[in-house]
């Protein structure tokens, strides 16, 4: 479950200034020719000083995986589960795949066109053998306790989050240049890797 945020981006107007001069009467016994004419013109605008977008307020997105990792944890807790281990290998994991998210510009678990596109390639990519995996993603939350709270709303994500067929955790962050944040969480248990096979003579 991810939650979209809509930006709002302030439009100039333009405002065309007309001026206009009214003619005063005399009152003496002989009229005065009425004055010629002033024309009435129109003044193209100054155009306004562009207004900068302001800047997303800074974040530390390594507190915030870390967040991310310790509120998972306190879900799971609450259920009446063990804490998941910090896996380096995980943490490494996550973070690919939330940097990957904000280079393609969408939350996907499979990523085409990125360098590591499925799950299983980022294990390969992290040297991390897995006998049972999952991952959430989340994208738009401002915090690690509203992607929790996301995620525990939904069947799925409550469903890695509380799964007893997991032993490890990782934890990754990113932020895109405007400020939104991807988010991502890799469940796991590691497991032997499958043996290599001879090759043919």
């Amino acid at each position: 479950m991810h939650r979209r945020i809509r930006q709002w981006n302030p439009r100039w107007s333009l405002l065309v200034l007309l001026s206009a001069l009214d003619v005063a009467c005399s009152r003496s016994p002989a009229p005065a020719p009425p004055p010629a004419p002033v024309p009435v013109g129109t003044s193209r605008p100054a155009t306004p000083p562009p207004v900068a977008t302001p800047a997303a307020p800074a974040v530390n997105l390594e507190a915030l995986a870390d967040d991310l990792f310790e509120r998972t944890n306190m879900a799971r807790r609450n259920g009446g589960l063990t804490a998941l281990a910090r896996s380096v290998n995980l943490m490494s994991a996550a973070q690919l795949q939330a940097d990957q998210m904000v280079k393609a510009g969408r939350m996907e678990h499979e990523l085409s066109g990125q360098p590591y596109p499925t799950l299983k390639s980022r294990f390969a990519a992290v040297q991390y053998a897995a006998r049972a995996a999952g991952e959430n993603i989340a994208e738009g939350q401002r915090s690690a306790p509203q992607v929790v709270a996301a995620w525990m709303d939904s069947v799925k994500h409550r469903g890695n989050i509380l799964s007893k067929d997991y032993t490890e955790l990782g934890t990754g962050v990113a932020a895109a240049r405007n400020g939104r944040l991807y988010f991502v969480a890799v469940f796991a248990r590691p497991g032997t890797p499958a043996p290599a096979r001879a090759a043919r003579p």
